[in-house]
Formats: C-alpha cells, sequence, structure tokens
C-alpha cells in the first residue's frame, strides 16, 4: 500500500518524491507507505486552501457545505470496514475501538452537516431604532495537527466543524497513523461537489510542514491535539 497526498483535489506525491514506511506496532512488519512531505508540499496545501476560501463559493453557501458533508459522512460510512482494520493494523489498538472511532466519526460528520445550515446571527434592538447586529463568519483558512492516538475522530472532531462554519482546511497527519487519515481522504475525495483545495492533507516524518502550518500568515486558525509543551510552541509561532 502507497499513500501519497491529498493537495489542491489531487492525489500527488512529496515534492521529494520521498516515501516513508507505517509500521504495524505489534510486530513491526510494514503495513505500507506514505508520501513523506517537506516544506513545498506543506506551503502548496496552504496556497489552495487560501485560493478556495478567497476565491471560491465554499464560505458563502452552507447548502453546499451541508451537502459535502453529508455526503462525506455516507462514503466514509461505505469504507467503515476497511478503515477500522487499516486504523487496528496502524494504531494497535483494539478492532472494537477502531470500529467505535470510525463509526463516531460519520456521525459527528452527519451532525455538523446539520449545523452548517443553522449558523445563524443575532440582531437586537438596544435602544429605540438603535440595533446590534451580530453575524458569524468563517475565520479562513484552518490548520488541523492530528494525533496517532485517535487519528479518525480526532480528525473530524476538527475538520467538521471547521467545514461547516465555512473554513478551509490543511490537516497534517501523524506519520503513525497517516494511512489511516488518507483512507479517510480517500471517501472525501469521492465527493465530486466538494470544491477543489478546500480540504488538504500531508503527512510528514520531519516537522517542516507543522512548523510553515502554524506560523503562515495565510493561516487563520490552528487545532492541535498533543502535549502542553508543543501547544504552548504552537501558540508562540501562531502569535
Amino acid at each position: 500500500m502507497k499513500i501519497d497526498q491529498w493537495i489542491d483535489g489531487k492525489w500527488r506525491p512529496a515534492a521529494g518524491g520521498t516515501y516513508a514506511d507505517s509500521l504495524d506496532p505489534s510486530n513491526g512488519t510494514v503495513v505500507g507507505s506514505f508520501a513523506d512531505a517537506s516544506l513545498a508540499d506543506a506551503q502548496a496545501a496552504i496556497a489552495a486552501a487560501r485560493r478556495a476560501f478567497d476565491m471560491g463559493a465554499w464560505a458563502q453557501s452552507p447548502r453546499l457545505r451541508a451537502s459535502v458533508l453529508l455526503e462525506f459522512a455516507n462514503k466514509l460510512e461505505i469504507r467503515s470496514p476497511k478503515v477500522a482494520e487499516l486504523l487496528t493494523r496502524e494504531n494497535g489498538k483494539p478492532i472494537a475501538q477502531s470500529r467505535m472511532e470510525v463509526a463516531l466519526s460519520v456521525a459527528e460528520l452527519r451532525y455538523y452537516a446539520g449545523l452548517a445550515r443553522t449558523i445563524f446571527g443575532r440582531v437586537l434592538e438596544i435602544e429605540p431604532d438603535n440595533y446590534s447586529v451580530m453575524a458569524r463568519e468563517p475565520l479562513g483558512v484552518a490548520a488541523i495537527i492530528v494525533p496517532w492516538n485517535a487519528p479518525i475522530i480526532l480528525l473530524i472532531r476538527s475538520l467538521a466543524p471547521a467545514l461547516a462554519a465555512g473554513c478551509t482546511a490543511v490537516v497534517k497527519a501523524a506519520p503513525q497513523t497517516a494511512l489511516s487519515n488518507a483512507a479517510v481522504f480517500e471517501a472525501l475525495a469521492e465527493v465530486e461537489t466538494l470544491p477543489v483545495g478546500a480540504v488538504n492533507m500531508f503527512a510528514e516524518t520531519g516537522n517542516e510542514g507543522a512548523k510553515e502550518l502554524v506560523a503562515s500568515s495565510a493561516v487563520d486558525v490552528i487545532s492541535y491535539t498533543g502535549s502542553t509543551e508543543v501547544g504552548k510552541l504552537i501558540m508562540q509561532a501562531g502569535a
């Protein structure tokens, strides 16, 4: 099994052409390989997400976002046995836990598909003929850094609300579970109405891409699950 990265609506190899192995933690055998991203790949993913947000209809169409999220859920549900099996091989958790994680992810996508069309603002009359207007608008490009321990549900719990709100996204998968995240993106790639560049994904064995994600001025919001120490560094870099 060899998996490329999903950038600007296409599966493509890393800029350097390198791949890294993902290992079964129970016996050390190779499960498959993934494109080992570099700084150039992260920059390409960010640029694609920026274009999709600034120039496309994604941020302005709750109807489109709801439709994409619902179809994403349906596609992932069809693939759920394969995804759960791959998650167990790559992560090492019991198959029952993997099946539950995928099922919860499908439910999460359906929840946010419904929520996407009900993100309302508010108007209050604060004095006669004076009104306070609150509008909810998407922030822009969301960087989502996914951990290895629950890589599917923690991906979806950040990605689904970001997409429902109208953001575009760049996902950095953990190298230990890059194949599992790619399997989720294979379901997303089948959604024909997903705008090109709205969602992008790469994985890396180094940290050049992650550093670019948290420091880039083209990224507007960061979702990170991991250690407090690294979280502090991300806050500093993104300030």
